[in-house]
């Protein structure tokens, strides 16, 4: 108990020599009508991956910061594929984009030389999207050596999501299908060695009141990857109304968050070395609820620290450092864990679609709408230390 006690102690009393979070804008990207998804941030922390989308009919217009666009998409597609999802990769120092292909979901490999992505095959139709639109869907993986993409992983029936790479040749993507109605969401985990083809199943389709387990995130490297579940706990009128919310590794549970409405456990949680484990518990019924700063050891409550101050949505980085928070009044704050001390971020008062921390924590990518074009997503990237 005395070891646990220490390094709680070791983990939150630093805040003595803590300073307030230093933050820099790195850069900025939107283009007029279109909205952002998918986020990633390369491990070099030089380049962004994400999906662009156009929703309105505005015509795509540069901006000050741009220097140019390599288009690598097919030009014979381009008119009937206007409002399809568009791979971009943005250099931070060229300020320079590349427009990849039709697909959804880019992430960098460890060198970042390689992108994989979920290829959207046939052109989207109509104003939703649903599993339908998946169909047919493969995996692809963008070399820049060559500038070439290639088909990695196919399958003759349904689609295929959201691939990683848990190393630098074995990438973990998912399969999908129809969940909740029409829509789209991953029901297995598989992984593929891009050397020797080979095809391993991490997690099979599982039906726990005639509803899919839903397969979450992945995190870690090699051997050592984990991977969130929801599982059903009930149904009614096909939807369930409370998920057993898990975080695996291969058929062990490393930590079981418990029975509550379905909450997304991403930037929720931190992996800390010698098996500890930061929590950020804020899924609750009554929005009066006290949130906590949980820390566990070894699968062990040490700490569960109350969160004073007031706010809407949260999400911690990785190594469980920071705090990414937003409050009533729609102002945006970074806050470092250790003493709470904290710095309010350079951006507007805009709906907020998604926030993305880097691996180790030390960037922040936040999608909100802009400023003053509707329809029009705005990304931002901050260095955090």
């Amino acid at each position: 108990m005395k070891l646990i006690t220490t390094l709680f102690l070791a983990f939150f009393t630093i805040g003595s020599q803590a300073q307030t979070p230093t933050i820099q804008k790195q850069a900025e990207w939107f283009r007029p009508g279109y909205i952002i998804q998918g986020v990633a941030i390369g491990n070099k922390g030089d380049q962004l991956a994400f999906v662009k989308r156009l929703q309105t009919d505005t015509i795509e217009a540069g901006t000050t910061d741009d220097r140019g666009v390599d288009n690598l998409l097919n030009p014979k597609a381009d008119t009937a594929r206007r409002r399809d999802p568009v791979v971009v990769v943005y250099d931070l120092k060229s300020r320079r984009e590349t427009l990849l292909d039709y697909g959804w979901a880019p992430r960098f490999s460890p060198n970042d030389q390689r992108i994989a992505y979920a290829h959207q095959l046939k052109p989207v139709t109509g104003t939703r999207i649903v599993a339908e639109t998946f169909t047919g869907n493969n995996i692809r993986v963008f070399e820049w050596k060559t500038k070439k993409a290639a088909d990695v992983i196919s399958v003759p029936r349904g689609f295929l999501m959201d691939p990683v790479f848990s190393d630098s040749a074995t990438i973990i993507y998912k399969t999908g299908d129809a969940v909740n109605g029409p829509y789209a969401a991953g029901i297995s985990l598989h992984s593929y060695n891009l050397v020797t083809k080979t095809n391993t199943l991490l997690r099979g389709a599982r039906i726990q009141h005639r509803l899919y387990d839903l397969m979450g995130e992945v995190y870690g490297s090699g051997a050592q990857y984990s991977y969130t579940v929801y599982s059903p706990q009930d149904s009614a009128q096909g939807l369930a109304n409370e998920y057993s919310h898990l975080l695996m590794r291969g058929n062990d549970t490393l930590h079981n968050f418990g029975i509550r409405h379905y909450s997304n456990l991403d930037f929720k949680f931190a992996l800390l070395p010698q098996d500890q484990l930061v929590y950020l518990d804020d899924n609750h019924l009554m929005t009066e609820d006290t949130s906590f700063i949980v820390t566990y050891h070894s699968g062990k409550m040490v700490s569960r620290k109350p969160i004073s101050f007031e706010f809407t949505r949260a999400w911690l980085s990785p190594e469980g450092s920071f705090l990414f928070y937003t409050n009533n009044d729609q102002e945006s704050f970074i806050l470092r864990i250790s003493d709470f001390s904290k710095m309010k971020l350079p951006l507007g008062k805009k709906e907020i679609h998604s926030v993305v921390w880097a691996d180790k924590g030390r960037q922040l990518a936040v999608v909100q709408d802009h400023e003053t074009l509707p329809g029009t997503d705005q990304l931002y990237l901050f260095s955090v230390n």
